[in-house]
């Protein structure tokens, strides 16, 4: 006879905690192919070429992730709830605060393209505010990291088309470091068919335990 603990199906080994994370972006450019993993057992972590890190993000705010759906109900006479329901929007949002003032956290924060910056030679540089700013698509990899060495396990979320939509308040205070908070917003890429993937990988991974297939020749 099965007893409740045989039964209910608990693991506490998959409670995971994202530890350590960092956030990459690149521009989108026609040449770019999907993200399908992370981690391989010859090579061990893997991010591909071009993607940036936006540097250090502050540790409260961390990276917050938003998922807005919108729905249509069809109610009928005679029916307490809806009979139907078909949704209309799902809208995935990634919302995060940089701390460190470089070139791609300035580019995020002002929506401009800073690659062509030169800095004189008394080692001043500047840019301006386009009068009609031009909306700039990235493809972005958010990856975090559970465990160490032999147990480490690695969550990727991959944006293939995702632009900035809302940036927030910067404060110049004696008490804090400069902020520059960032929302953007995940869209269907036309090339790669999703606006949002996630991919699980890293040596800690214990398929049978999360309900799915083992590694091929495993």
């Amino acid at each position: 006879m099965a007893t409740f603990t045989e039964v209910k199906g608990h693991k506490g080994s998959n409670i995971r905690k994202i530890l350590e994370m960092a956030i990459f972006v690149k521009p989108v450019a026609d040449t770019d192919t999907e993200i399908t993993k992370v981690y391989t057992t010859a090579t061990g972590l893997t991010v591909p070429a071009g993607y940036i890190p936006v540097g250090m993000v502050t540790k409260d705010d961390g990276a917050t992730w938003s998922r807005d759906q919108e729905s249509s109900d069809v109610n009928s006479y005679g029916y307490a709830e809806p009979v139907r329901r078909d949704i209309t929007s799902d809208v995935t949002g990634l919302s995060f605060t940089m701390q460190e003032s470089k070139l791609q956290t300035m580019e995020l924060f002002h929506g401009l393209d800073l690659s062509g910056v030169t800095t004189d030679a008394d080692g001043n540089f500047y840019f301006d505010k386009a009068s009609r700013p031009a909306q700039r698509k990235y493809r972005v990899l958010a990856l975090g990291k559970d465990g160490d060495g032999p147990d480490a396990i690695y969550l990727a979320r991959w944006l293939p088309n995702a632009q900035i939509t809302e940036n927030g308040e910067q404060a110049w205070s004696e008490g804090d470091e400069i902020k520059y908070p960032a929302t953007m917003t995940a869209y269907t890429d036309d090339e790669f068919g999703t606006s949002f993937r996630e991919i699980w990988g890293g040596p800690g991974l214990d398929h049978a335990a999360m309900g799915f297939p083992a590694p091929a020749g495993a």
